[in-house]
This record gives structure tokens, C-alpha cells and sequence, in this order.
């Protein structure tokens, strides 16, 4: 589904990602992790095309990212749209109707029973039908963080890449939309890779973990892999316990208290 060879890049002439590689197989459910810095959100911007690399190749079903031209790389691959302030003057429909851009053709496109279906079952699935007719700018930071999800669900595209999903979201909301996304990936054969900042979370929901540390890979492989007290320590630089979660075989940690 995605393999991602050798690369590097950043900002500037800083180098923040440094000779990354992974796969991710069809069906997969990937968690990037790692501490502020170090680097995840511009590994998946180069992955994307949002930020060029300056070295290293990317490939979508076996094809050089780079050889897709824009529609049809949108067809295979749906990002979560980075905040602007353009996006906040769209009604939350609107919004969610932008996923099916790649779906068009033509001068004269066309709104489509497909197009109509994939926008409404987004709406429903991410519990914002009710907002539909809401400007973007009126609603919660968790409202527009899931209209942004169900514009990328409305994509029907096979890979989703995420930048932190469960942003602003309260407790609730982020297993709805942890569930969401596990649905996705066993019900639809739509493989994600996502950002998170909760380790705990994305133990729990993903089939495997990359765990970043200064732009490097320090670990991937499944939770029971990455999760150890001592990746923890080296990665975040903080103490911790781990344990097994009472109702999944998956590691979980706690912090120890320094008072």
C-alpha cells in the first residue's frame, strides 16, 4: 500500500526527518509517536507532497508518488486538511463535499448520487450531520477537527493519513472517532497511518507503531513491540510503568510521580 524508502528532509536547511523508511501493508492501521520536534508532522507532510524531501522516494501501490498527477494521487490518498482561515468560510457540508474534488471530471462537473451518498454517510459517521448548514467558524474546535475527518472519509480513497485525529476532542469523541477509523480499515480495506500524542490511545487502536526520536526510527512494529518502559524512557525522557490493558492484549503506561 505505502512504502516510504530513505527519507529526509525539513526546513531551511535543517535537517528534521533523517533516512526514515517503513511500509505499511494493505488493511493497517499505522500510529506515528513520538515527543514535540521530533518530526512526525514534517514526515507526513513530505509522505503527503505538501513539503518536498531531499532525499528518498515514496510509493502508493508499488508507483512513485511523484509520477501521479493530482487528481489521481487524491484518489489514492486522502491527508486531513491543515487548518487556514479559507477552510472557515465553508458551511460544514461544503466542507465535507470538498473530499469529492478527485471524484470529478471534466470542465462541467457534475454532482453525482455517489458523490451525494459519500458526503452524507461521512456526515452520519462522524456525528456533524446536525451542523451540516453551520459555517466552520461558528463550531467547536472538536466539531471542526471531525468535519475535516469526514471530509477525508468522504475521499473513499484507500490510504487516509492523519495529523493527530483526537485533537480537541473529549473522551467520547475520540473513541467514536478511534472506532471510526478501526472500522475503516477492517471494513473497508482502507489502510491509515496517523500522528498521535497519546500512547495509550494508539496502542490501543493500532496494529502497528512508529516511534520517532529526533528524526529517526527509533522503533516500528506492533504495540507490544514499541511499548517497553525503556523506549519510552529513551524517546520521551520520563519515567514510567507499563502494564497490559485488563480488556486488550496491549501494553498500556502510566507516568511515575516524581512528588
Amino acid at each position: 500500500m505505502l512504502r516510504v524508502e530513505q527519507v529526509s528532509g525539513g526546513y531551511d536547511n535543517k535537517l528534521i526527518v533523517d533516512n526514515v523508511s517503513f511500509e505499511v501493508k494493505p488493511n493497517t492501521m499505522l500510529g506515528i509517536l513520538g515527543p514535540n520536534g521530533s518530526g512526525k508532522s514534517t514526515l507526513l507532510k513530505m509522505i503527503s507532497g505538501i513539503l518536498p524531501m531531499t532525499q528518498g522516494h515514496v510509493y502508493i501501490d508499488g508507483v512513485e508518488r511523484n509520477t501521479y498527477k493530482s487528481k489521481a494521487l487524491a484518489r489514492k490518498m486522502a491527508v486531513l486538511p491543515q487548518l487556514n482561515p479559507h477552510a472557515f468560510s465553508h458551511t460544514v457540508q461544503e466542507t465535507v463535499a470538498l473530499g469529492r474534488y478527485p471524484h470529478q471530471s471534466g470542465i462541467l462537473t457534475t454532482w453525482s448520487s455517489d458523490d451525494e451518498e459519500a458526503v452524507q454517510t461521512a456526515m452520519a459517521q462522524t456525528s456533524i450531520t446536525h451542523y451540516a448548514k453551520q459555517y466552520l467558524s461558528y463550531l467547536s474546535g472538536g466539531e471542526q477537527q471531525r468535519t475535516f475527518i469526514a471530509q477525508a472519509l468522504a475521499q473513499q480513497a484507500p490510504l487516509i493519513l492523519l495529523d493527530e485525529p483526537t485533537n480537541h476532542l473529549d473522551l467520547a469523541h475520540q473513541q467514536q472517532v478511534m472506532e471510526l477509523l478501526r472500522r475503516q480499515v477492517t471494513q473497508c480495506q482502507q489502510s491509515v497511518v496517523s500522528i498521535f500524542h497519546d500512547i495509550n490511545l494508539a496502542a490501543l487502536y493500532c496494529d502497528e507503531l512508529l516511534l520517532i526520536k529526533d528524526g529517526k526510527v527509533y522503533a516500528h512494529g506492533t504495540p507490544k513491540q514499541v511499548i517497553t518502559e525503556q523506549a519510552v524512557q529513551d524517546v520521551y525522557e520520563v519515567d514510567v510503568v507499563s502494564f497490559m490493558h485488563p480488556l486488550r492484549d496491549v501494553p498500556q503506561i502510566a507516568l511515575k510521580p516524581i512528588l
